[in-house]
């Protein structure tokens, strides 16, 4: 049995399905268990432990900066996402007869570069038979098969996703294909609603009962991880449920919290109203209306709160389709392309091995050597007149006058216009009737000869009585006509050698051949240019410029004012200065006298 299996990894979850009835499915952590010794596997959602794994590679597929494990081994994203691919092929194909066609969706929004890439990762880790689609393409294969033939019309792609919202439009019917470039934000997402349930979730727990407990203490932290993979769950199970319990676990606290839907909504009611003006804005950036939208379909795991589906349909004034799980409508969308492959290849051998004998004895005719046909003898031109109801002398006239043309044109003394507009050049009525038929060149030897038979012998046998001994007219290669005697072979004395043409007998049964006097081109003298004098530049003489020789003042008489100034200066300074070594000396003579007594 032809069966496919569809794969999306996401950033959050991922998710597999199998075109079975009924489907089977397999969601999983999007991140990979490395541990050293242990085939590469897929944790499940239920597991809160870190240690060993790596994820965040389907956001980075395409992106040269690797991805560091617990152990210091680099991955590229393309070979972290190949595997988790394979891993989930391990696990869902498990059991089946035979295996089934691969097709993974990739996001809508990637380039090709990305697609490429992870195809080439793909190949590396033994998958070379995967198809990659859009996730846009396999949300419209869902919607085709569940849903019937689509018409014509718009139909947008709400994909709520765990951590972004992507809006896409896509034409249905005849001209399907996708519209515009989509959006993509990552201010709404099911995280987000988490973190409004976690707060939610200890306000309550606050308002209660008084505790204190340390952020950062370890244990602390992990409590906390804790509690938000539980309201992640209770967010899930209210989208089915109208109430649940919630466990909260946290250090000098343990009790119980009860979270009823209404509650719930009114914490992501206003997310949800932003998120559709994202709608809106995707849509007036493609040019169109918002009326112009015939249906949304909701995809991704957090699109499953009834809300959703409810503000989008009243906000939009559009019907919505949805999906029992839509977290997993992009897998079996991708598994029922899968299927579609596998039936399309199956058909497709089918008929390569009916079409064998057929294509054997093909290429045993194709090889055997076609006879070539026997070649049909062509009409000759009493044949080809009598069909077109024209004599065959009349014919022969014609084709005589086009052969004198012709070799007009060779003999150079011609011009092709004059040959299509002088009257000289055609015979006229009653001479085109006894125009000799030649097909070789006049002239010559051979025309010669032909000529002669031509005038002694007529289409239908001899020629008539009384055309016998006639002289024969030969046109020249220059254009000229001589008439030759038939008895003798030489030419007649006294008949025009060239010139004018002359008017044989009536009854010699001869054509009146025109002589078309040679037209010599015009001699262009050859022209000379006349010469042209360069007019004289006088010769100008410029006088050398000579720089004014530059003398500086004289110092003399100011060093001498200098010297003389200086020369006060010292002698009175010396003065002073012997001066008052003096009145020193005086001072402590008279000093040193009254000591000693004198």
């Amino acid at each position: 049995m032809n069966t496919g299996l569809g794969i999306r990894i996401g950033s959050v979850t991922a998710a597999a399905a199998l075109d079975t009835e009924p489907v089977s499915s397999v969601v999983k952590r999007s991140a990979l268990d490395l541990r050293p010794g242990a085939a590469p596997s897929l944790v499940e959602l239920s597991d809160r432990s870190t240690r060993n794994l790596i994820g965040g590679f389907a956001d980075r597929v395409g992106d040269p900066v690797e991805l560091i494990d617990d152990d210091g081994r680099s991955h590229l994203a393309e070979d972290l996402y190949a595997t988790a691919t394979r891993a989930l092929v391990a696990e869902v194909a498990a059991g089946s007869d035979a295996p089934p066609t691969v097709v993974v969706a990739h996001p809508t929004r990637w380039t090709a570069y990305a697609a490429e890439v992870l195809g080439e990762a793909l190949d590396r880790a033994g998958l070379s038979d995967v198809t990659l689609v859009p996730e846009s393409v396999a949300t419209m294969r869902w919607l085709e098969v569940t849903r019937g033939p689509q018409s014509d019309g718009l139909a947008v792609i709400y994909d709520l996703g765990a951590s972004a919202l992507d809006v896409t439009l896509m034409r249905t019917g005849s001209d399907a294909g996708v519209v515009g470039a989509g959006v993509h934000s990552q201010e709404f997402g099911g995280a987000q609603f988490d973190h409004a349930i976690m707060q939610y979730v200890l306000d309550t727990v606050s308002g209660s009962q008084s505790f204190e407990f340390d952020p950062f203490d370890p244990d602390t932290v992990g409590a906390l991880v804790e509690l938000r993979a539980r309201c992640s769950e209770a967010k899930e199970q209210l989208s089915y449920d109208t109430s649940t319990a919630l466990t909260v676990d946290l250090p000098g606290l343990h009790t119980e919290v009860r979270l009823v839907r209404s509650e719930i909504e009114e914490l992501v009611r206003a997310s949800l109203l932003a998120s559709v003006g994202v709608v809106r804005d995707a849509v007036t950036a493609a040019g169109l209306e918002v009326t112009d939208i015939d249906q949304v379909v909701l995809v991704g795991g957090s699109a499953a709160i009834p809300l959703v589906a409810e503000l989008i349909s009243s906000e939009l004034r559009a019907p919505v389709v949805a999906g029992p799980r839509p977290e997993l409508t992009v897998a079996v969308g991708a598994a029922m392309l899968g299927s579609d492959i596998a039936d399309a290849t199956a058909a497709d051998d089918a008929a390569a091995l009916a079409a064998v004998p057929t294509a054997s004895v093909a290429a045993a005719a194709t090889a055997a050597p076609t006879p070539r046909p026997t070649p049909r003898p062509a009409p000759t031109p009493t044949a080809a007149a009598s069909a077109e109801g024209m004599s065959g002398r009349k014919k022969a006239g014609l084709v005589a006058g086009s052969v004198v043309v012709l070799a007009l044109l060779a003999g150079g003394g011609l011009s092709v216009g004059t040959a299509l507009t002088s009257d000289n050049t055609a015979p006229t009525e009653s001479n085109a009737e006894n125009s000799i038929s030649a097909t070789t060149t006049p002239g010559t030897t051979s025309a010669v000869a032909d000529a002669q038979t031509a005038a002694t012998t007529g289409e239908n046998g001899p020629a008539a009585a009384g055309s016998e001994g006639a002289p024969t007219t030969v046109v020249n290669g220059d254009g000229s006509v001589t008439q030759i005697d038939p008895a003798t072979g030489a030419p007649v004395a006294g008949a025009p050698a060239g010139g004018a043409p002359t008017q044989a007998p009536a009854d010699n049964g001869a054509a009146t051949v025109p002589t078309v006097p040679p037209v010599s081109a015009p001699t262009v003298p050859n022209y000379q240019p006349p010469a042209v004098q360069a007019p004289q530049v006088p010769n100008v003489q410029i006088p050398s410029y000579q720089p004014p020789t530059y003398q500086g003042p004289t110092l003399g008489g100011v060093g001498q004012g200098l010297g003389q100034g200086l020369g006060g200066v010292v002698n009175g300074a010396g003065q002073g200065v012997g001066g008052a070594l003096s009145g020193v000396g005086d001072g402590l003579g008279g000093v040193v006298g009254g000591l000693t007594g004198q």
